[in-house]
């Protein structure tokens, strides 16, 4: 599919981290799947990613066990199977 944002590429399937912060503390996903625009660096992701992404991060800062946490998507996917 073509980049709706500046239309000079066709969106690529990627893998970047995401992260979020709040209060002083931080969490991190990596490997998480999504599209990129190799021109312009747009990123979109499913609605099914960004509502588990959402949630994973969330409570990975809710634990509010460590200032900064990391998980692996593959890692996050398989345990919520």
């Amino acid at each position: 599919m073509r980049c709706t944002t500046c239309d000079q590429a066709e969106r690529l399937p990627v893998r970047r981290a995401q992260l979020a912060e709040r209060d002083g503390r931080v969490a991190i996903i990596l490997e998480v799947p999504m599209e990129e625009c190799p021109s312009c660096g747009t990123r979109w992701l499913t609605s099914d990613i960004a509502v588990a992404l959402d949630e994973a991060l969330t409570a990975m800062l809710a634990a509010n066990i460590v200032e900064t946490s990391t998980a692996h998507w593959d890692v996050l996917a398989a345990s919520a199977a």
